[in-house]
């Protein structure tokens, strides 16, 4: 079995928010074939129950995703798990955390040297305590 590492960095930047509809079109043709299973803690969007209702359903793929997200959704707390075509999970996983950090893990490597090029800005991921912001 394969180590897997993370990198985390803030959601908010001096140009706003990187929403996980952002995150997802910047890590590109490394999640390509992925199929996504979206766990909602919290989301303010005029389209929160769309939304959950369509991840409760099934794998979305990635562009279905990003279109559901839209530009508005802002994830706070939850989580997203790549699968395989086959169904199969994948060993990647994001998630929000308090609207503040993004954490993403990963054995692959051409994500994590994605996410660096984009969020040049992000650092390796360490366990958190529950009150860190």
């Amino acid at each position: 079995m394969q180590q897997t590492y993370g990198l985390t960095f803030r959601c908010w930047r001096d140009d706003g928010l990187v929403t996980l509809a952002d995150l997802l079109m910047s890590l590109g043709r490394t999640i390509e074939g992925n199929r996504w299973r979206l766990v909602v803690e919290e989301l303010p969007s005029p389209r929160y129950q769309e939304i959950c209702d369509t991840a409760d359903r099934s794998l979305m793929e990635t562009g279905q995703l990003i279109a559901l997200l839209g530009d508005d959704a802002q994830l706070i707390d939850g989580e997203l798990a790549a699968y395989d075509a086959d169904g199969a999970c994948c060993d990647l996983t994001i998630r929000a955390l308090d609207s503040t950090w993004w954490d993403i893990e990963t054995t692959r490597q051409e994500v994590l040297d994605q996410v660096s090029r984009f969020y040049p800005d992000a650092e390796i991921l360490h366990s958190r305590s529950p009150d860190e912001d």
